[in-house]
């Protein structure tokens, strides 16, 4: 708490500084170079400390807009996002090459700051950082810090994308491949159950056939063996014709 409250007391100086550089600068017509050095420093300087703060930015966000007039969702997304560029940067160390235009209503502040980090080539790894203001009474718009990067790393960050994504794509592929290799699987089973169903009915259907046939037969057998008792029964009696008698009855012995 007790930096955040300096901060805010370096903010409250960055504020009467920006105050009389743009009063020195309005009848002029233009923005004074030095002032704008110092207006891209001390922002950084802001940044900087509530980034290493180790407090949530996000709970004090009010009170820096109350003392500056920094909306707080613009000093939230610039602390978090300068956070993001210090895991390449390591620590800052000064602001140089700061340069500045206008238009319209808008300043526009871009400058390189140098971190404690090196880059791949041993040199200090830097950062673009982007400023905008509103004129005439100087508001910060935003403030996003951008890590340059060697053409190695540039190159070597593609390819790693490149090879993530195609690798990605042949993942999904070999997925969609095994999937409609499955419902191939699926297709052939229930193909085969459909086949092993209608054999068992057709076994079935032949089975009852078979067993109607042998009792159409034994049937008939029957028939004409009762025919021929009945002649054989008639002829002992000295009957002419065998139509009186009538055999109820045929036990066979094995």
């Amino acid at each position: 708490m007790k930096k955040i409250l300096l901060i805010l007391g370096m903010v409250t100086c960055l504020a009467s500084l920006s105050a009389c550089g743009q009063a020195a600068t309005t009848a002029e017509a233009s923005v004074d170079s030095a002032a704008v050095e110092q207006v891209a420093d001390y922002y950084m300087s802001v940044v900087d400390s509530l980034s290493g703060s180790g407090e949530n930015i996000a709970d004090y966000a009010d009170q820096i807009q109350q003392y500056y007039g920094i909306e707080a969702s613009v000093i939230v997304a610039a602390v978090e996002n300068y956070q993001i560029a210090l895991e390449d940067l390591g620590s800052y160390v000064s602001t140089q090459n700061v340069e500045f235009s206008e238009d319209g209503n808008v300043l526009t502040i871009n400058s390189t700051i140098v971190g404690s980090n090196l880059d791949p080539d041993g040199n200090p790894r830097t950062a673009e950082v982007v400023m905008e203001l509103a004129l005439p009474g100087g508001e910060v718009k935003s403030i996003l810090t951008n890590v340059n990067y060697t053409f190695k790393e540039l190159m070597t960050n593609a390819a790693l994308n490149t090879v993530l994504g195609m690798g990605t794509v042949f993942v999904v592929l070999i997925i969609l491949m095994a999937i409609i290799s499955l419902f191939k699987i699926i297709n052939n089973m229930q193909s085969g159950a459909g086949r092993k169903a209608s054999q068992s009915a057709a076994t079935d259907s032949v089975d009852k056939a078979v067993a109607q046939i042998e009792k159409n037969e034994q049937a008939q057998d029957d028939t004409e063996l009762i025919a021929v008792i009945a002649a054989a029964i008639a002829a002992s009696e000295g009957a002419a014709s065998a139509d009186g008698y009538v055999v109820r009855s045929i036990r066979r012995r094995y």
